[in-house]
């Protein structure tokens, strides 16, 4: 093993680790956390301010760790000539739903901040645009996005084998 496919094999350890905790994160605070907070609102709102400050620097360090592997996976792919357009089209759609997440986590925390003084009951939306708008936007959103971009990291992963062996 040459030293550059280590570099590589570090790269994409970093790439997939910090996706499965940024990922993993989201899906315990929504099927977890969440539902024992609106069980238990006076517990969560204490623990409230610990937890999302933890999880803020983890998302943070997360997105670096994407943005930065992530462009050095596709430049590294992307430049050595042998894939064709359904690998470009997947990792641009790749693309556009990480950006979509990143998007996301921005909203929410403008949201939080701005909300924080004016929370003083939980009020539970029932009406379905609501229930559509929760499920394409918010933590609901960067859930669904992360689990679509872990299945477009699996198909380009695909893809690139078949090259590779074609």
């Amino acid at each position: 093993m040459s030293l550059g496919d280590v570099f590589f094999l570090i790269v994409r350890w970093l790439h997939l680790s910090s996706a499965a905790v940024w990922i993993g994160g989201s899906i315990f605070y929504l099927l977890v956390l969440r539902p024992a907070a609106d069980r238990h609102p006076d517990e969560a709102r204490i623990m409230s301010k610990t937890l999302v400050g933890q999880f803020r620097v983890l998302v943070d360090i997360s997105i670096i760790v994407l943005v930065a592997t992530g462009s050095i996976e596709a430049f590294n792919r992307l430049s050595d000539g042998l894939i064709g357009p359904d690998y470009v089209i997947t990792l641009a759609v790749k693309v556009v739903l990480s950006v979509w997440m990143f998007l996301l986590v921005q909203q929410e925390r403008r949201r939080a901040v701005m909300l924080i003084p004016y929370l003083k009951k939980q009020y539970k939306h029932r009406d379905p645009a609501h229930m559509i708008r929760n499920l394409f936007f918010g933590y609901n959103g960067i859930a669904i996005a992360g689990a679509l971009v872990f299945l477009l990291s699996d198909i380009l992963r695909s893809l690139y084998e078949a090259t590779l062996t074609g």
